[in-house]
């Protein structure tokens, strides 16, 4: 038989571990929650980026913060202006930023699409119409990039 004493001292023992398991359950949930780490797909960590063809195709740029002109920006390894020519976009943010594309510098025109932090958007998600610039459909049409806090907008 175990003595009162055994008994007190096996009952801390159950105790102490019952709380150190229920702290490292509660800090290790506490680390995982805090990393917004998010990768969409072709866009490097930190970044969203945008692609003239789709996903994965030739003529990416990355854009680590908001741009408010896009008339100043070309497609990597293209002469193709960004402007007005955006085909998908993918938002790789660690801090949880969602990627609002505008119609027209400095976020104006409304809003044309947005992607969530691990989301992307190809070209054949987003409606064309044929016309450049007439702020009705989405391909072809992105003008600046705001990065915002999550919002309750919907986005990709």
């Amino acid at each position: 038989m175990f003595s009162t004493q055994t008994r007190q001292k096996s009952g801390l023992r159950r105790k102490a571990a019952a709380v150190a398991g229920a702290t490292a359950l509660l800090l290790g949930g506490g680390l995982a929650a805090a990393t917004t780490a998010s990768a969409g797909p072709n866009c490097a960590a930190g970044y969203h980026c945008v692609f003239y063809n789709g996903l994965g195709e030739p003529g990416g740029h990355a854009f680590y913060n908001s741009d408010p002109d896009f008339t100043d920006n070309y497609f990597d390894g293209m002469s193709i202006n960004i402007n007005d020519n955006t085909w998908a976009a993918s938002n790789s943010s660690t801090g949880g930023y969602e990627s609002h594309y505008y119609y027209d510098v400095n976020y104006g025109g409304g809003l044309v699409f947005c992607v969530n932090p691990g989301s992307a958007v190809n070209a054949g998600q987003l409606s064309h119409d044929g016309v450049k610039g007439n702020h009705v459909g989405q391909r072809d049409e992105a003008s600046s990039l705001l990065m915002r806090p999550s919002t309750n907008i919907s986005c990709f």
